[in-house]
């Protein structure tokens, strides 16, 4: 199956003008999207890059990458094209490396993980720390995914895993697994006029609140909720990022329903109080996933074990 999938991406260019090294390079500016980057990550310099981005251009007739102001940007056949590559580059690797063990105290490599906010900021302060002990040599590439667990950017190569909210939907080739259960509380200034009362559901409605939306149109389980009840709060602040409303309650009438960890963190940081919720909210859990041909790399499964220990500390 593996040499079937290599012959194939082999074919989609002219074999004697074939170089191994042409499709390392489309790998990594797909990764990068930006060719002083790509060059970095594969030890190349910006003309060496430049060069065979050109050459593969001319080999496939195609623009590949087009210049854009949020970088570069690949075409419908670079997305088609990357993903036999991708496979194609991993199982090499894993070939030439399949009688080599995993040692994590002398290995250099590089991962690149998709987290959502909260999960990076319960996860990456203790990981770092595992990683400078365990491992000095593996780095990490932290990108951003949205609230599902980056199903095109594990299939695209962007990333190798991706830590976010479970999708009810996953695609049979991504597994995935639980990484940790998190629950809303309230937070709000410390001196703020609801906590002259019991806090009851109509206290938390007559307050504006700041509310996390991770994209235009998305709905938190707080709303789903409240609408149950046949409730709705009036969201004075959306914003997309979790962190930045600790910020914006000091001084201010703002109340946030916020994921415990982050509360409690900023609460002593910001002098903040916190709350439980008036209401029931489910929790969320946080699952991480990935492609199937990463299940049996041992770099891979040692790093989805390690982040589980991590998880189960926080």
């Amino acid at each position: 199956m593996k040499l079937i999938i290599i012959i194939q991406v082999i074919h989609l260019m002219h074999i004697s003008s074939l170089d191994l090294n042409l499709m390392t390079v489309f790998d990594a500016l797909m990764v990068n999207r930006n060719v002083t980057k790509a060059g970095k990550d594969i030890g190349r310099s910006q003309p060496a890059v430049s060069h065979a981005l050109a050459r593969l251009r001319a080999l496939l007739g195609d623009q590949l990458f087009v210049k854009t102001s949020d970088g570069m940007v690949p075409t419908p056949r670079a997305l088609r094209l990357h993903r036999q590559v991708r496979q194609a580059l991993s199982n090499i690797e894993t070939a030439i490396n399949d009688e080599e063990a995993f040692e994590p105290a002398s290995a250099k490599r590089t991962f690149i993980i998709a987290m959502v906010e909260h999960a990076a900021f319960v996860l990456m302060p203790r990981l770092i720390n595992r990683l400078s002990v365990d491992a000095p040599g593996i780095d990490l590439n932290v990108v951003a995914v949205t609230e599902v667990p980056g199903v095109e950017q594990i299939d695209s190569g962007q990333c190798e895993m991706a830590i976010a909210l479970q999708s009810p939907n996953l695609p049979g080739h991504i597994s995935s697994q639980l990484v940790y259960r998190e629950k809303f509380v309230c937070v709000m200034r410390a001196d703020h006029p609801v906590l002259q009362t019991p806090f009851t559901l109509n206290d938390y409605l007559a307050y504006p609140h700041s509310a996390v939306r991770t994209s235009g149109n998305a709905v938190s389980l707080v709303d789903l909720a409240l609408a149950d009840l046949g409730l709705e709060r009036r969201v004075a602040v959306g914003i997309s990022h979790v962190l930045l409303t600790n910020l914006l309650l000091p001084g201010s009438d703002l109340i946030a329903s916020l994921p415990q960890r982050n509360a409690a963190y900023f609460a002593s940081e910001r002098g903040l109080a916190v709350r439980e919720l008036p209401f029931e909210v489910p929790e969320f859990e946080t699952h991480m996933a990935w492609h199937q041909r990463y299940e049996d790399d041992p770099s891979h499964s040692w790093m989805r074990g390690l982040i589980s220990q991590v998880a189960a500390l926080v």
